[in-house]
C-alpha cells in the first residue's frame, strides 16, 4: 500500500511539476508585458489547482473511506515530488538553459543593494553571485512546499469522500 502511495504522488508529482516547467519556459520566451504575465500566472495557478485536486479525488477512488487526512497526505505528497523537479528544474532553467535569466537576477539584485547604499565592503556580493543559483534552488523548493501545503489543506476537503451514513458503525 505505502509503494502505491509514493509511485502514484511521483507520477502525479512529475505531472504537475512539468506544468510549473512549461509556464516557466513560456513566461522566459515570451515578451514580458504585464498581461501576458497575468494570463500565464492565472493559467499556472488554475493548471496546477484543477491537477492537484484531480489528483487527489482520484487517489481516492474506489476507497470505501477517504478522509481529510488522507486526501491532505496524499495532496502534500504529490506536492513535495512536485517541488523537488520544479525546483531542480528551475536551478537548470538559472544554470544552463536560460543563463540570461541569472544575469538579469543578478544585476537587479545588485541595483538593489546600490540603492540601499549597501558597497562591496559591507557585504561579498561576489561570494553571493556565485551561491545565487542554489540558493534560488532551495527558495523555490521552499516555496513550492508552502504553497503545497496551503493548497493542499484547502483542497482535501472537496476531495474526501463522506463518511458513508451507517448508524450501526458508531
Amino acid at each position: 500500500m505505502n509503494q502505491h502511495f509514493w509511485n502514484k504522488a511521483a507520477v502525479y508529482g512529475i505531472i504537475l511539476a512539468l506544468v510549473s516547467v512549461f509556464i516557466m519556459v513560456i513566461q522566459t520566451i515570451l515578451p514580458s508585458d504585464r498581461w501576458v504575465s497575468v494570463l500565464l500566472w492565472v493559467a499556472k495557478l488554475a493548471g496546477t489547482l484543477g491537477l492537484l485536486f484531480y489528483f487527489m479525488k482520484d487517489f481516492g477512488k474506489g476507497k470505501e473511506t477517504y478522509p481529510y487526512a488522507d486526501a491532505f497526505k496524499f495532496g502534500l505528497t504529490v506536492s513535495f515530488c512536485s517541488s523537488i523537479i520544479a525546483a531542480a528544474y528551475y536551478y537548470l532553467h538559472v544554470m544552463f538553459i536560460f543563463p540570461d535569466t541569472a544575469t538579469q537576477f543578478t544585476n537587479a539584485m545588485l541595483m538593489g543593494f546600490e540603492q540601499a547604499g549597501i558597497t562591496s565592503e559591507d557585504f561579498d556580493t561576489d561570494k553571493l553571485v556565485a551561491r545565487l543559483p542554489v540558493i534560488l534552488m532551495i527558495s523555490q523548493f521552499i516555496w513550492f512546499n508552502i504553497l503545497g501545503l496551503i493548497w493542499s489543506s484547502l483542497l482535501a476537503n472537496g476531495a474526501k469522500h463522506k463518511d458513508p451514513a451507517n448508524p450501526f458503525t458508531a
